[in-house]
């Protein structure tokens, strides 16, 4: 594959997947509530919806999926239920969670949580469903290209959410004892909730 296309679609991969959003706040709450090491697991979660992403693209169910607008509206609002609960879970613990032991969440839990997020939010593949077909040419093999596009696509997701996570471990420092700690950990929450809700399909 061209390497100077290649180096365009990860810039504009990457300029999109930076902006905040959905996934972005839930790294954050993730990362402030469990730490760095653990949370990194959010970000392979994140790195392998956008394989899932990739494939349902590059395979064309991505298109036939997109003709099914109600399926996508049902996959939005099972994802802001989702993060809605973790803001109420978060909100009403009775100690803080920044500081407790993160035991019960487990490396694999952490990683399937951060793909349902990522893969209930339809606006993730309506952009991949733009983006890699601008990409693909006729003037090598189809399969070495999509395989290309798709690893680059997983790298940068990957390194994106990890910077993110990193981030957030560092102010995460600072929150433990604070009485406010389960409150700001619950508005990342509601926030990825509100973001994922107000995305029109």
């Amino acid at each position: 594959m061209d390497w100077g296309l290649l180096f365009t679609f990860a810039t504009t991969f990457a300029s999109i997947l930076a902006l905040p959003g959905p996934n972005a706040a839930f790294a954050v709450g993730q990362s402030l509530r469990y730490g760095a090491r653990k949370s990194l697991a959010v970000a392979v979660g994140f790195m392998l919806a956008t394989c899932v992403h990739g494939i349902l693209v590059l395979s064309g169910l991505g298109v036939l999926i997109q003709r099914y607008a109600g399926a996508l509206v049902l996959l939005k609002w099972c994802g802001v239920a989702y993060l809605v609960y973790l803001a109420i879970k978060a909100f009403r613990s009775g100690v803080n969670i920044v500081t407790v032991s993160s035991q019960t969440m487990t490396v694999s839990k952490m990683m399937l949580s951060a793909m349902a997020v990522s893969l209930t939010n339809p606006k993730a593949l309506l952009a991949s469903l733009m983006i890699y077909p601008l990409f693909i040419t006729s003037s090598g093999t189809y399969i070495s290209q999509a395989v290309a596009l798709m690893a680059v696509a997983m790298a940068i997701s990957f390194s994106i959410y990890a910077t993110y996570i990193v981030g957030a471990s560092k102010m995460g420092k600072h929150l433990r004892g604070s009485k406010w700690a389960n409150k700001i950990v619950a508005s990342f929450y509601l926030g990825a909730a509100g973001v994922l809700a107000s995305k029109s399909t």
